[in-house]
């Protein structure tokens, strides 16, 4: 693990993770309440799945020119704003008087939601040295873990016992604090002496591009399994919201977790001996995922073989994240960092979990038939999205054969 920080690195790390932490916990808390505001608002599997779609496709235009200023401006203060913005929003989300109010204004979370994540995972790599990179951006990550399932546990348990309108009220509070404690990070002054290239030239670069064909299959993926799996438990397993929404969360929290810090810790640990460790561990672990989750969904018969199954899967799946961002940093050059994170955010989500939760109500929508027996409706739209991440897997195979083979320049420092 990371070791002899200085106080000003263990302060970035806890501030971050922290702002992830609650940044997850508001975006996942909506879809544990898709059961009350379908009984509320009747609406269909696909209007459903729109909440999580339009609030991705703001989020991700907004990613880029964001991450413009970041690489430009203070990066505190951008993610200060953005933290402060996002509160806002998501405590008028509970007072929304109907289906396209509570839409618009959830898209609108997604603007400062955008804001945080190429200034944060930029201001990370500019204060951990390469060799702990992975490690530095997992910690960051674990704030996504934890805060996802326990914003999927919170928002069951509130909409089971009370309105689900008081979910967003709750999750909105906590980010005031944390915009006011953003403003206490200290940002190192990374003087760069590169030339400044145009963002379109970063997709000259073959690893670049691999990288956000792997983000945007296994983002697709991941999407659909957040948005739709305490639905898919509620349904298919025979449990209560409230109790889906405790048994996945705490299932996904825990495989998260292990998952972000094995995946970091090896990362790092096989790229001390090759170029091209970090995206081999990414590759494998993608391509074991697959099956796990696959099956995990398609068993009908034992609740923990589907744990047991979809926990293993999750530990896997959760390699990806530390990596990820690592390998990024370390193939575009140093000045421009924040920008083509943001890039890459841009793409993945605006093709992957944009699209995903209101694809996958689709496809739940049009098989949900006894015609097309019972492996139909939900359960065959999350079967699907199983073979992605196997995708994924194979593509950063490639970008490890880029590195490899020497095609493209690493950046180190």
């Amino acid at each position: 693990m990371i070791k002899n920080l200085t106080r000003d690195q263990k302060f970035i790390l806890w501030v971050l993770a922290f702002i992830n932490f609650f940044n997850y916990i508001d975006r996942q808390v909506i879809f544990p309440l898709f059961h009350s505001i379908q009984n509320e608002f009747h609406v269909t599997d696909t209007q459903l799945g729109l909440l999580g779609t339009v609030f991705m496709l703001v989020h991700s235009l907004a990613s880029v020119p964001l991450g413009l200023l970041a690489d430009k401006y203070s990066r505190k203060k951008l993610i200060a704003s953005g933290v402060t913005f996002w509160s806002i929003t998501s405590f008028l989300s509970g007072l929304a008087p109907n289906f396209s109010a509570l839409l618009g204004i959830r898209s609108m979370v997604g603007i400062g939601e955008a804001s945080y994540a190429p200034a944060a995972t930029a201001m990370i790599s500019d204060n951990f040295p390469s060799e702990n990179r992975a490690e530095a951006q997992g910690y960051f990550n674990i704030g996504m873990f934890v805060g996802g399932t326990l914003g999927a546990m919170i928002g069951g348990i509130i909409a089971y016992h009370f309105s689900w309108r008081y979910a967003f009220f709750l999750v909105s509070i906590p980010g005031f604090f944390l915009a006011w404690l953003s403003t206490k990070l200290k940002e190192k002054i990374v003087v760069h002496e590169e030339e400044t290239i145009p963002l379109w030239q970063l997709f000259k670069n073959p690893a670049f591009v691999w990288i956000i064909i792997s983000g945007t299959l296994v983002t697709f993926a991941v999407g659909a399994y957040v948005s739709w799996g305490v639905e898919f438990v509620r349904r298919y397993k025979g449990y209560n919201l409230q109790q889906a929404s405790i048994i996945l969360g705490v299932t996904m929290m825990l495989a998260g977790v292990i998952g972000v810090f094995l995946g970091s810790y090896i990362a790092d640990y096989l790229q001390r001996s090759i170029a091209w460790g970090r995206s081999l561990t990414i590759a494998f672990s993608l391509i074991l995922a697959a099956p796990l989750m696959y099956f995990g969904v398609h068993d009908d018969h034992s609740k923990f073989l589907f744990l047991f199954l979809f926990f293993s899967g999750t530990v896997l799946l959760s390699f990806y994240h530390g990596p990820a961002t690592a390998v990024i940093h370390d193939v575009v050059p140093k000045h421009m960092r924040a920008s083509a994170f943001a890039v890459y955010v841009l793409i993945i989500h605006l093709l992957g979990d944009t699209p995903a939760p209101a694809v996958v109500g689709k496809i739940s929508d049009l098989t949900n038939s006894p015609l097309f027996g019972s492996h139909a409706g939900l359960r065959f739209g999350l079967e699907l999205v199983t073979g992605l991440v196997f995708l994924s897997g194979l593509s950063f195979l490639v970008v490890s054969s880029i590195i490899q083979k020497g095609k493209i320049k690493i950046y180190t420092d």
